[in-house]
This record gives C-alpha cells, structure tokens and sequence, in this order.
C-alpha cells in the first residue's frame, strides 16, 4: 500500500460516522477524498496527496499530530498541521485570523493543502446554492459577510509571494468569484436566455445537480448501469425527454447510450416478425416481452453508466394487460408473465418514465406537428383511451415493478417542460444511489 492510500484508508476510519454539515445525508470523509484527488489531479507529490486525505483527522477526530507524524512521517504531518486550525477555544475570529495570518509565509507544498480544501468546500457550497436556487449560509457559524472576508483573505494569504497564475490558484478564484460576486455566464443570461429567465434558472439548477454527479462518479462506480425505462402514447413528449436526457448526460461526461423501442427497430421488422407470423396473440406478446428481456440484460452488460430504453419490460407489461383484457391472453398466462418480469424489472430497471395525455390532445398534436391528413392508423381516441385507463389499473405494479418512477400528465406542459420534470425526479434517485453505493464501497456506518 502506497503513502496515498494509506493515508485515504486512515482518513475513511478516522471520520468513521461523521456527516458533512451543510448536506447531513453526506459522509464526511467524501471532502477529504474530494481535497486529496482535486490534488492529485494537479499532478502534486504523494506527500501533498496523502496530507489532502488527512487534512481534517487532527482537526475533527481523536487523532492528535503527533501520531500523525509516527504513522506518517514528519513531512506529512507538516502539511496537516498547517491546514488545521488552531485551538478550538478560541472565538471564531481569533481561529480566522490566526490561519489567514500563518498561511500567508507559509511554503507553497503547505499553501497547495489549504487551496485544495477551500475550493472544495466552496465548490460543494457553490451547487447547493445552485441546486436550491437559495443562497443558504445558515450551515456556518458565520453568515455571507464574514465568509467572504475570510475566504478572500485567504485567498491572499496563499498568493503572497506565489504565482497567482497556477491553475490551482485560479480555480480558487473563480469560485471564489461565483460565491461571492455572482459571477455567472453573461451571454447564457442576457443573450441566450434573456427572454426566458425562468426556464435559464430551472437548468441552472439541473446543471448544478448533474455537477454533483460527476463528482460522486468519481469517487465510486455503480455495480451496474442506471437504467431508465420510458412508456408512453405518443405526442406526450417521451421521445423528445429521452432525446434531451441523452445530450443532458453525454455533455455531463456520463457514458451513456439509448436503445430503441424493439418492436420499431429493424431487426424487428426485418427478422423478428417473421417468428410472431406463427404465433398467437398471447404468445407472441410473451416472446416480444422475452427478446425485450434479452436486450435489456446486453445493454446492462456493455459497461455504460447510463441507459436510457425505449419501452422495455413495464411497457410490455403494459401491452400485455391490454391483451388480458380484450380477452387475447388466458387469465393463468397473464398473471405469470406478470409476477416474472415485475421481479426481473425490479432488480434491473431504476426508473420509470411514463408520460400520457388526454386522448384529444395527443391526436392533435399529432396532425399539428405533421403535414399529413391521412387518419392514423394506430394513433385514435380509443387506443389512447385504453392506454390511459392501463396505465390506471397498473399503478399498484409498477409501484411494485421499480422502486422510483414518475407517472407525468403531459396535457397542459410544453413539452420542453417534460424534460425540465422528469430530469429533476431523476437526479435526486441517481445521487441516492452514488452515494449508498460510496457507502457500501468503504463499509461506512
């Protein structure tokens, strides 16, 4: 074991049951993690690592220095030191004022330190100030004033006879500059947004969320893929969320791919149909429900962190009520196909979209958004109808089909507004999971 991840696997037990104070779902240790790979990023020593981890244990635990220094040698205990305050007796602005003054004569390898544990902790306040829409400092023993003070002289103090030009250095400023001074993109603001400044806060906010993400993403890997299953009649905006949640997460740094609806995909059309052509309704309906199945599983086994599926096994649950009740499948058939894959759903699907509308509104946004007259051949009152009123009957099994879904009314919302929903019910599912699976990772209690 290497200098950096003894210090890390030190670090995780010494902040054993501790939670981050201003987001108390939060382990604590995932700041000093976050402090001591932003560090390694930069490409510091494995010293400079290793104190990053252990930045908080002297501060925040039982451990004193000096058992830091007989573990860690005395390098590394020189670099937690001074990244500790002072005497907690003191007031806080005696501790502030101590630290803005000792930081400023300090080597630059002690400075680097304290940089990597300021941004952090101004980066964490920086999104839950974006994710909330609320500049909250109520989680400090100081308000906005005081911070600002302190985090800006601060940043002084590591600057003193530095290159303010290090990369590191400028990160601390510009977050430095978004907390404090609200800097923020102009031209999203005051060009691209300027007429919809209400729908530029709600992405600042999804923005904010999907940051977050990034950050829990590379402290821990899911054990599979987050799955995303999207039902729904169409014109109620499902394919135009799916779409956008595909650009949402790919230009987020996610790998994450989309699987079209089977029974439009080619190998649909072009060979699978060929096998239905033999079959009855009811067995049919079961072996589309089993290749849905089958490319379901693929799909969780080609290593992607995020898939989102175009109708997948609640939508053919869906299709097969549809055939139970117009008497198409036997009572004994339908029940068990329905208990099987209500279980397979539970263990391999995340989350359930399913968007429907009014059956008026979905016709007429069909002729609207088309050139063609022709009457539909699929897309009418009735089959939307009896669409709706499955959807109502299954509520109890899709709430026992996955453990997170929404059930999204789309008749009265822009349907850049379903996107907008759906991706804030999302978000919230995905960092529970990141962060049960952080914990799970390193046995935290």
């Amino acid at each position: 074991m290497d200098i950096k991840e003894k210090a890390k696997m030190f670090a995780i037990k010494a902040h054993m049951g501790q939670v981050r104070k201003s987001e108390l779902d939060k382990p604590m240790i995932i700041h000093p993690l976050s402090v001591g790979m932003l560090l390694e990023e930069y490409g510091y020593d494995d010293n400079v690592i290793a104190a990053g981890y252990l930045h908080d244990v002297v501060e925040d635990t039982k451990y004193t220095i000096e058992e830091i220094e007989k573990i860690f040698g005395k390098d590394i205990a020189s670099l937690v030191m001074t990244a500790s305050e002072p005497d907690k007796s003191l007031s806080w602005e005696e501790r502030k004022k101590h630290t803005i003054k000792t930081t400023k004569k300090l080597p630059l390898r002690n400075k680097l330190v304290i940089c990597a544990d300021k941004i952090n902790n101004l980066e964490d306040l920086y999104l839950n100030f974006e994710k909330s829409g609320n500049r909250d400092f109520s989680a400090f023993k100081r308000g906005e004033k005081d911070q600002a003070w302190y985090y800006t002289s601060i940043y002084k103090s590591l600057i003193y006879e530095e290159d303010k030009n290090l990369p590191i250095f400028i990160r601390l400023k510009d977050i430095l500059d978004k907390v404090f001074n609200k800097k923020e993109d102009l031209f999203l603001k005051d060009t691209i947004f300027i007429d919809n400044q209400a729908y530029y806060t709600k992405l600042k906010q999804l923005h904010a969320q999907k940051i977050e993400l990034q950050r829990l993403k590379s402290l821990v890997t899911l054990s599979k893929p987050f799955v995303i299953e999207f039902s729904g009649t169409p014109r109620t905006g499902k394919t135009t969320t799916i779409n956008n949640l595909y650009d949402f997460f790919k230009k987020g740094g996610f790998d994450v791919s989309i699987i079209e609806e089977f029974t439009t995909s080619k190998y649909y059309k072009e060979v699978f149909k060929k096998k239905l052509d033999k079959m009855n309704l009811s067995d049919s309906n079961i072996a589309i429900i089993e290749e849905v199945y089958k490319q379901l599983q693929n799909a969780i086994s080609s290593g992607k962190e995020i898939i989102l599926i175009d109708r997948s096994l609640n939508d053919r649950q869906i299709w097969n009520y549809r055939r139970f009740i117009r008497k198409d499948m036997p009572e004994d058939k339908y029940l068990i196909t329905q208990d099987k894959y209500s279980t397979i759903s539970k263990d391999l699907i995340d989350f359930l979209v399913i968007t429907y509308a009014e059956p008026l509104i979905s016709l007429k946004r069909d002729y609207l958004s088309s050139l063609a007259l022709e009457q539909r051949n699929f897309l009418n009152i009735d089959n939307i109808e009896e669409y709706n009123n499955s959807l109502n009957a299954l509520k109890s099994l899709f709430s026992n089909s996955v453990d997170s879904m929404i059930l999204l009314d789309t008749s009265n919302i822009d349907m850049n507004d379903v996107s907008i929903e759906v991706t804030s019910k999302i978000l919230p599912v995905m960092r529970k999971k990141y962060l049960k699976s952080f914990k799970q990772k390193y046995n935290l209690k």
